[in-house]
């Protein structure tokens, strides 16, 4: 049994079944969760960090950051160094800690839209070329890896995303019935990109945090609304006035986007967390409108 033989979704797709003329209906996806297991725009961040792909030291990118000399004379020691003698030093560890921690620090305070921006902010410097670029590398490492763990600034962090079957095929049954489908995404957008293209969703269909450009390089300031949480719909709004049929997400934090659909409004409990503490914080309870996918299958 597939997530297309249950009973809300084949009705839905029945419903849908003939779009060959006129509006083409839309649906949303979230990635992180959602389309893959795994979050795309930290597991950047940490091939960020690996790799030192800094064109401007952090602490000018984050001036509030608690230790921010200290993380500017790690960076200023560690900038002249190559790969190898720059990852074995002692500051490469402190400097890895600091980024990382700052970063958890911001999501467990309840700051999430910060903190996701912020680790955005990190590729200022960068062209939008070359931080695509770096987005299908990070991409490609992280898909060609075996599921696991990995040691970065004494942190034990996860590596190897892989495809989630239940929307890998509900996008792929909804391309046949010509939804135009978005991803949404609070993590970078360029991050995202590579990871619906090869379900045939477009980068002009991908929403995610972006940067100003200014002289044809990414600042510090984020472009737009964060689409993080309500953020989401604003950043969808901006771009389409058609409300979506069908919206799909793992996370509480995209209940308002969940919500703003039309019909369909798919859960994917990819993280195992509490449906009753995910429907209290929606303030709603499950009805007919709703499909929980509480057990998602992992691609291989």
């Amino acid at each position: 049994m597939t997530i297309l033989d249950d009973p809300a979704v084949a009705a839905f797709l029945d419903t849908h079944s003939n779009h060959a003329t006129g509006p083409r209906p839309l649906a949303v996806f979230d990635c992180d969760g959602t389309v893959i297991q795994g979050d795309i725009g930290e597991a950047m961040f940490y091939r960020q960090i690996e790799h030192f792909h800094f064109r401007r030291s952090p602490a000018s990118v984050w001036p509030d950051h608690p230790r921010r000399d200290e993380l500017e004379r790690l960076y200023a020691e560690l900038a002249p160094l190559a790969g190898e003698e720059r990852n074995a030093r002692n500051a490469y560890h402190a400097f890895a800690e600091m980024l990382l921690g700052r970063y958890f620090d911001q999501i467990a305070s309840g700051a999430v839209e910060k903190a996701c921006a912020d680790i955005v902010r990190l590729f200022a410097g960068y062209t939008p070329a070359e931080v695509r670029r770096l987005a299908d590398e990070a991409w490609e490492e992280e898909f060609s890896s075996q599921p696991g763990r990995v040691l970065l600034g004494g942190r034990d962090l996860p590596r190897g995303a892989r495809y989630i079957a239940e929307s890998v095929e509900l996008i792929r049954a909804l391309t046949e019935r010509r939804f135009d489908i978005w991803a949404v995404s609070g993590s970078n957008k360029w991050s995202v990109e590579p990871v619906v293209r090869a379900l045939g969703i477009p980068a002009e269909r991908v929403i995610g945090i972006e940067l100003e450009v200014q002289n044809g390089v990414l600042t510090e300031l984020t472009a737009g609304p964060v689409p993080i949480r309500a953020g989401k719909i604003d950043a969808l709004r901006r771009l389409t006035n058609t409300v979506p049929l069908l919206a799909a997400s793992d996370s509480k934090n995209d209940i308002p986007l969940l919500l703003y659909s039309a019909g369909l409004k798919i859960r994917i409990n990819s993280r195992k967390r509490s449906t009753a503490e995910f429907f209290s914080s929606a303030g709603t309870s499950p009805d007919a409108t709703w499909v929980l996918v509480e057990s998602p299958h992992i691609m291989e």
